[in-house]
């Protein structure tokens, strides 16, 4: 048995247009958004797809750059408190639902693996205490202080839409990664200095039963529970990572695993569960994305052999032979 519990888990995925209320924001600050975002392997027109996942470690990456093209230190906290819960994937469902703040957070603790396989969530009651809280399957040495705002915050913002009038701040702990990320006294909370794992929100058991007091929901909003889900994705994401990082003559099984926030271990034995190898993926890509070029386009071999990991056209010749049997310019030539 292996004694390394993380070879056995999936490649953690979330779905990239949760991080779109952060894209707007960059986009609002006037920011080059896709030039900051491209070494990360996605752009602005990426978040229109429902379907587009990547893994959690590139996530994190993502929303933190985003929240530093803001300019707001933050920006997560006041992101998460005005989020329409109707028209944020994860929530819409439990919000449609939901007779009470604790039916919202449990129907809403289910559903969220649909849209991220790298996080769990967990509502448990202690005595007259209750807490919510968020535990990441794995965050690859990443510090995620701008989405653990966002998430505690708009968790606080259902807490004080319930309680109205009664709030009182002083009965909430709110334990995160870096409490630098949320103004200073806010909401009148307590908070206190967490791990990289997920936030944590603790406030009276009582507040369960109360009723959420959410705007009502338009008309004309569907709630989006996309037929996809992160667990049925894993190739897909690792092709996406793979195909937008093609031109880095260092992507090696470190750098990729690096990508994916998994050991080198664990990327070749996921790999090898979906019948695959990196280099075989690698290869794949390559000479599709070659073929693609050399159809199409009127680039030099050269340029070509660049954009897919190749910066010496002799190598991606030979190369590209062993792949099809061909020399490219050969293949250009054969092409109607």
């Amino acid at each position: 048995m292996s004694k390394h519990p993380e070879d056995r888990a999936q490649l953690p995925l979330i779905r990239l247009n949760l991080a779109q209320p952060f894209l707007d924001a960059a986009l609002i600050a006037g920011a080059d958004v896709d030039k900051l975002l491209a070494p990360h392997g996605v752009n602005a027109r990426a978040f229109a797809n429902p379907d587009m996942f990547l893994p959690s470690p590139t996530m994190y990456d993502v929303v933190e750059v985003l929240s530093e093209m803001t300019g707001d230190p933050f920006i997560g906290v006041h992101l998460g408190a005005k989020l329409d819960p109707f028209q944020w994937s994860p929530l819409a469902r439990a919000a449609e639902l939901a007779s009470s703040v604790g039916d919202l957070l449990l129907r809403f603790s289910i559903g969220a693996y649909t849209d991220a396989n790298s996080v769990v969530f967990k509502l448990e009651t202690q005595g007259a205490r209750a807490s919510f809280a968020e535990k990441r399957v794995r965050v690859g040495g990443r510090k995620p202080r701008h989405n653990d705002g966002f998430s505690a915050a708009y968790v606080l913002s259902i807490l004080k839409s319930a309680t109205g009038s009664e709030w009182d701040g002083k009965q909430v702990l709110v334990s995160v990664c870096d409490p630098a990320v949320f103004p200073n006294d806010y909401m009148g909370i307590r908070l206190a200095h967490g791990d990289t794992l997920g936030f944590h929100v603790s406030f009276p058991c009582e507040w369960l039963l109360l009723a959420p007091q959410l705007k009502n929901r338009p008309a004309e909003i569907q709630s989006r529970i996309e037929g996809s889900e992160a667990a049925r994705a894993p190739l897909d994401a690792l092709r996406h990572i793979l195909l937008t990082n093609l031109h880095d003559p260092d992507l090696n099984a470190e750098r990729v695993a690096y990508l994916c926030g998994v050991s080198k271990r664990t990327l070749a034995r996921r790999l090898s569960d979906m019948g695959s190898t990196l280099k075989t993926e690698l290869n794949i890509l390559r000479q599709a994305q070659a073929e693609k070029e050399l159809r199409n386009g009127n680039r030099t071999v050269a340029a070509i052999g660049a954009s897919v990991g190749y910066p010496d056209s002799s190598v991606f010749i030979r190369a590209f032979k062993r792949w099809t049997g061909m020399t490219p310019r050969r293949f250009r030539d054969t092409q109607p």
